[in-house]
């Protein structure tokens, strides 16, 4: 607990978004990866080797943009380093560890974003559901490769989990969701998507509980491949069940090469 908490305050994170969680969660996510490291190991590595597969393939490897790096958990940075003459972290909170790892490559930048576009405003306490939207690094013509690692689903939690109006989280959950595809989708570079697309909870004999959808009605990536990933083994979740995803690696654009 007491590491968990200094991670936390560790992670360099705007004061809005720290309001809303970012920097806890970023630190949660390290400590439950901790705890389930045999769990994740296969997810985690799979991850990373989807990426590198889409990193080699690219025509030029100019710059690759990571969606979502936070602690760098399934990211291959010292590999992409190596690969690109830049790579750009992009997430809202980048936990000490993490800046650590990128100051040890001088190719390496990490950017400060909000992926939703909606953080400021929530963290300000309005009544009405921002509108959801990202733009940043579409104008820059050197991105080969895109890449949004194990975050789709989790970019509507914390914005939806702000909103007052409750009766309104799922549409705004749904919203925040689609800007992200749609922000993906105007990049002109190769685009990877890896994202959890359904969600079970099982009893300890395997026994479905209960289904649900981490992308709140999105339509699903087109067919790539696809892994199950043990989230929480049933002593982590509590209350005797365990959460299993299943996890598709899909590529949403090829790149048109160099502009």
């Amino acid at each position: 607990m007491l590491r968990e908490l200094a991670s936390s305050l560790l992670t360099r994170c705007p004061a809005p978004a720290r309001r809303l969680g970012y920097a806890h969660e970023a630190a949660a996510i390290a400590a439950r990866a901790r705890r389930c490291a045999q769990a994740w190991a296969p997810h985690l590595a799979r991850t990373r080797a989807a990426i590198l597969r889409e990193a080699r393939a690219c025509r030029t490897r100019r710059t690759v943009l990571v969606l979502g790096s936070g602690p760098l958990l399934d990211v291959p940075l010292a590999e992409l380093a190596g690969l690109f003459g830049r790579v750009v972290l992009a997430d809202l909170a980048h936990p000490l560890s993490a800046r650590r790892a990128a100051a040890r490559h001088p190719n390496v930048a990490l950017s400060t974003l909000d992926l939703t576009g909606t953080v400021e405003a929530l963290a300000a306490g309005g009544a009405a559901a921002p509108t959801p939207g990202c733009a940043a690094f579409l104008d820059d013509p050197g991105i080969d490769l895109v890449v949004s690692a194990n975050l789709a689903s989790q970019l509507p939690l914390r914005p939806m989990a702000a909103l007052a109006d409750e009766a309104a989280r799922p549409s705004f959950a749904a919203s925040v969701m689609a800007a992200h595809l749609d922000h993906l989708s105007r990049f002109r570079g190769r685009v990877l998507l890896v994202t959890d697309i359904e969600r079970l909870y099982t009893a300890g004999d395997g026994t479905v509980l209960e289904r649900e959808d981490p992308l709140f009605g999105a339509v699903p990536p087109p067919a790539g491949e696809e892994w199950d990933w043990t989230l929480a083994p049933e002593g982590e979740a509590g209350c005797g069940y365990a959460v299993r995803t299943r996890v598709r690696a899909a590529v949403l654009n090829e790149g048109s090469g160099p502009v």
